[in-house]
């Protein structure tokens, strides 16, 4: 368990709440691969408290992403945000009264990456080059519609 992702859940009692501020090596994401790099630190801001028998976890957290350009393959950094993530864990599942937000946080980043990234702000400049190979879009068919409760 990390050190840094703790939350003791006998310190929350009575309306106790732990504030989560800080910056976080980016090696807890577990990330090993060519085309999808984290090297800046991850900056996470929340609360941990307990609600009725449930530890709540509420972040904001952000990141860079380094991920390759869907046009031209360049290696781009794009900013990951969590603004407003939610974790609630039973307190009886927590074994050892202390709990690693570690994983739930790395599940909420790796879903907010985008399915495809276009440097420029989308507008990759390779775009008009790759134009000469794209599909023409289809023409709409005009059909004449009927209405035959039109006169009702």
């Amino acid at each position: 368990m990390r050190e840094v992702f703790k939350i003791w859940i006998d310190r929350l009692g009575e309306g106790q709440t732990q504030k989560i501020d800080g910056s976080f090596e980016p090696s807890f994401l577990e990330i090993d691969e060519k085309e999808l790099q984290f090297r800046a630190p991850v900056r996470v801001v929340g609360e941990a408290y307990l609600a009725d028998q449930h530890l709540v976890i509420h972040l904001k957290a952000s990141t860079l992403a380094t991920l390759p350009c869907a046009i031209c393959n360049q290696m781009v950094e794009a900013e990951l945000k969590v603004d407003n993530f939610y974790h609630s864990e039973p307190v009886a599942e927590i074994q050892g009264a202390v709990f690693d937000f570690g994983g739930p946080l790395r599940e909420a980043l790796l879903i907010e990456l985008p399915h495809y990234f276009e440097c420029s702000n989308g507008k990759c400049p390779e775009r008009a080059t790759l134009a000469a190979y794209m599909r023409a879009p289809a023409k709409k068919e005009t059909k004449d519609t009927h209405f035959p409760f039109k006169d009702l």
